[in-house]
């Protein structure tokens, strides 16, 4: 099992509201979804199991709980196809972060304002 970088999002400087929705579990839910469609491209993938059935998403993180998983995220045994994920690599979330950044800054945003709209 393996669980990748935990989210933090910084509520400093923003009122109670938003504070409270930031640090509701169902936001970060809502957010650690949105983090584990953005790996996924980058998580190795051979019959699916580690991208698709072993990934748990909970507030406080994405956790692949495949036994392999930690073996394929630190390269230890690496091996996978590239012909579903081309992108598949070790420390695929770091990776992933490098190009996504801003795209899940962006669905961050769009979380908070669209709890914020709706609750």
């Amino acid at each position: 099992m393996i669980s990748v970088t935990k989210i933090t999002v910084d509520s400093s400087g923003i009122t109670q509201s938003l504070q409270d929705i930031v640090n509701d579990p169902d936001t970060m839910l809502l957010v650690h979804a949105l983090y584990a469609q953005i790996l996924d491209p980058y998580v190795p993938y051979d019959t699916g199991y580690l991208s698709q059935d072993s990934v748990e998403i909970q507030p406080d993180g994405v956790v692949y709980t495949a036994d392999y998983a930690w073996k394929q995220y630190y390269g230890t045994e690496f091996r996978h196809k590239t012909d579903v994920h081309p992108l598949a690599t070790a420390f695929w979330d770091k990776v992933a972060m490098e190009t996504q950044y801003d795209n899940f800054a962006e669905g961050i945003k769009e979380i908070i304002i669209r709890r914020y709209n709706n609750g």
